[in-house]
């Protein structure tokens, strides 16, 4: 009924539906908007620099338009993180204003309640890589 090849791989138990390996769960994201200030470079505490940058997204209006008037669109700031060297060094080319897409990995971390603040949760973005899509005008026209 199976040939020799389809044995082999119900034997080894790879995944049918799927060429590429089995591996851990992922949480990626994509985002693409202007960073919203320079960079931070700052420092851990075992000595080593990584980077802290902002990139604002402009969200579309919700819901519907109540007497041919238009809601108004929002901003979101969304933060990340990038460790190592090479991020580091790529990071100090990229100034505020610059369009980026960014890929990140994150994970929700959750905050323990204090005597006077509630238990919260927190969005950690782990930049994994950056694109360039464009730079603000008055980079673009002083260059």
């Amino acid at each position: 009924m199976f040939g020799l090849s389809t044995r082999q791989t119900l034997l080894r138990g790879t995944r049918m539906l799927s060429t590429s390996a089995v591996r851990n769960d992922l949480a990626r994201m994509q985002v693409l908007g202007r960073l919203a200030a320079d960079p931070e470079i700052k420092t851990t505490k075992n000595g080593k620099d990584y980077v802290r940058y902002t990139v604002a997204t402009s969200d579309p209006p919700t819901g519907p338009v109540e007497e041919g008037e238009r809601p108004e669109t929002t901003t979101s700031y969304h933060r990340f993180y990038v460790f190592g060297d090479r991020g580091v060094d790529r990071m100090k080319n990229i100034k505020k204003g610059y369009r980026v897409l960014v890929d990140a990995e994150f994970r929700i971390e959750r905050t323990p309640a204090e005597a006077d603040q509630p238990a919260r949760d927190t969005l950690l973005a782990l930049h994994r890589g950056i694109q360039v899509i464009s730079k603000p005008r008055e980079a673009t026209e002083s260059a």
